[in-house]
């Protein structure tokens, strides 16, 4: 099931990078749980659902950012989780400035599917949440 994940995962992420927002949401849980690290850049909370995500998607990070990409640094496997060294790019829409940010994306599956994506500042605090240490 672990390399199943980490296919899903890259799956996610190589359909985002194309724009296909459809192919994104296909790998989501119906009632996933999103905590991503641009929230309070946008002014947006944890998103809950498909159709939030969907919004947050299509709405949220557009209104926020032009050019924006979420590149994979590393794609580890935790077992029933994924950990992902995350490098979001943009510019910000209304000013222009670059903006570059780093995070670590603990996202968890069940039955092939996205239920949390959870981000974190650092590896170990991500580690922490999935109850592991470095």
């Amino acid at each position: 099931m672990s390399r199943e994940n980490l296919e899903i995962v890259r799956s996610g992420y190589e359909a985002f990078a194309r724009g296909d927002i459809e192919g994104v949401l296909e790998i989501m849980d119906p009632d996933v749980e999103w905590d991503p690290a641009l929230g309070p850049l946008l002014g947006v909370g944890p998103v809950r659902g498909k159709e939030a995500l969907r919004r947050f998607l299509t709405e949220d990070i557009p209104s926020g950012f032009d050019d924006f990409e979420s590149r994979p640094l590393s794609i580890e496997d935790l077992g029933d989780s994924v950990l992902v060294h995350t490098h979001f790019v943009g510019r910000g829409r209304g000013s222009g400035v670059p903006v570059s940010l780093e995070a670590f994306s603990l996202i968890t599956l069940r039955d092939g599917k996205t239920v949390s994506y959870r981000d974190f500042e650092t590896r170990a605090a991500a580690l922490e949440a999935a109850g592991l240490s470095e």
